[in-house]
Parts: structure tokens; sequence; C-alpha cells
């Protein structure tokens, strides 16, 4: 499993944000991401983590879906990193 991490900005509030990103899930899906959470990290300001079926999945559609986002939800991306899933404890 690959993870990305992806600073947004945004001008409403975090409720809106996070209904905006609930809508644009299914299309993510679509592209291999597998699971997806966000932290509110400021006031205007959230930080998602979505998990994706492969290296290649998150590679060849990662830049297109964050450019999709930012169109369909309003929000900026600022930022992000990409990696393997090194462990996960429950």
């Amino acid at each position: 499993m690959f993870v990305s991490f992806t600073d947004w900005e945004f001008d409403g509030n975090v409720d809106s944000a996070v209904e905006s990103a609930k809508g644009f899930w299914p299309e993510m899906k679509k592209h291999g991401a597998v699971n997806m959470r966000a932290t509110v990290t400021g006031e205007k300001t959230l930080r998602t983590m979505t998990v994706w079926s492969s290296e290649e999945k998150l590679k060849a559609n990662i830049d297109a879906i964050r450019a999709a986002a930012s169109t369909a939800v309003g929000m900026t991306s600022t930022g992000g990193m990409m990696g393997a899933l090194a462990v996960e404890l429950d």
C-alpha cells in the first residue's frame, strides 16, 4: 500500500470543506484510492492522508486528482508527500 499526504487551504469553514471532500471521494476511489482521512491543521487548512491500492495507481493519478479536487471542492493544494506505508497499528 502507498500513501499520499496533501495539505489544503480553503476559503469557507471546516464543515463545508469536509462535505466537499466527501462529495469528491467517489471520484478518488475510481482512481485507486481505498481510504482517506482528513485532519484539521488550522482555521482554514486540512491535511489529507489517502491510502492507495498500489504505487502505480498513486503515481499515475495523484496530480490529476489534486488538480480536479482543487477545482471541484474549492480548496488549494499547498503541499504534499507520498511513500510506502511502513506500518499500520490498530
